[in-house]
């Protein structure tokens, strides 16, 4: 059994994502067909996600491909351009946004890392029990079974720009003070240009988010531990069975 999580809005001129709609606007912007690599030295973000939004641009028909000419030998890199059906991007500087609020976080607050994990706990539990729950409407009945708690959670941070998947491979971490269930490995972090230099709190928000979902649907499962950028834009959460009284949150710590 599994829910239907409240779906967050990106951009609601065109129905894309906030990452692949500033990839279009910034395409845009280039006004010549332009390379992932520039794309991505534009936005700040990984080359690896500048060419997963442009190739899904291209799927959508919003995009298409053109091979640069050709100046040295090997095969030429491959270029970007808008079409005709891409319509204008709005553009807002959510980047900005987040910068500016994770870097006061950052400098400011007594212990960033447990701010960023409850702020995320509370969109988690946003995001499960949805806008109208104060006006009558239950979240999910619970206690939700591992399996279908971690596959509710895998989807929602789809929804959200991520991309996840189960990889249950049995390996426990060395340190692991739990017996972990579930591993899942995350890519495609959304919130990665960002990360990048406020890791402490933007991870934090991450793990909050999947905490707060599970705390909303009485899963029986919780988050062990969440392992940040143990490779470019790829995390690995574990997750583990909750004890009967579950303890307060803990922030694990992440290097600066």
């Amino acid at each position: 059994m599994t829910t239907t999580p409240v779906q967050p809005v990106g951009d609601r001129a065109h129905g894309l994502g906030p990452t692949r709609a500033r990839v279009l606007g910034t395409l845009q912007d280039l006004r010549a067909p332009s390379t992932a690599a520039e794309v991505a030295e534009r936005l700040g973000i990984h080359l690896n996600t500048a060419r997963f939004h442009l190739d899904g641009l291209v799927t959508r028909g919003l995009a298409e491909r053109a091979p640069a000419e050709r100046r040295r030998p090997g095969r030429p890199q491959v270029r970007y351009a808008v079409t005709r059906a891409a319509p204008p991007a709005a553009h807002r500087s959510y980047r900005l946004l987040a910068e500016i609020l994770s870097r006061h976080l950052a400098r400011h607050a007594d212990d960033p890392g447990a701010e960023g994990l409850a702020a995320g706990r509370d969109y988690g539990r946003f995001l499960v029990s949805g806008p109208d729950s104060s006006e009558g409407d239950q979240p999910p009945s619970g206690p939700y079974d591992e399996r279908d708690a971690v596959s509710t959670v895998i989807e929602t941070l789809d929804r959200l720009g991520f991309d996840s998947r189960r990889v249950d491979d049995g390996a426990q971490p060395p340190d692991a003070t739990v017996e972990v269930n579930t591993t899942v490995e995350v890519t495609n972090c959304p919130f990665l240009e960002v990360a990048e230099g406020h890791l402490e709190v933007v991870c934090a928000v991450h793990r909050g988010l999947m905490e707060g979902m599970l705390d909303e649907l009485g899963a029986r499962v919780g988050v062990a531990r969440l392992d940040p950028l143990v490779a470019p834009s790829r995390c690995v959460a574990r997750f583990a069975a909750r004890p009967r009284r579950p303890a307060g949150p803990t922030v694990d710590r992440v290097p600066r």
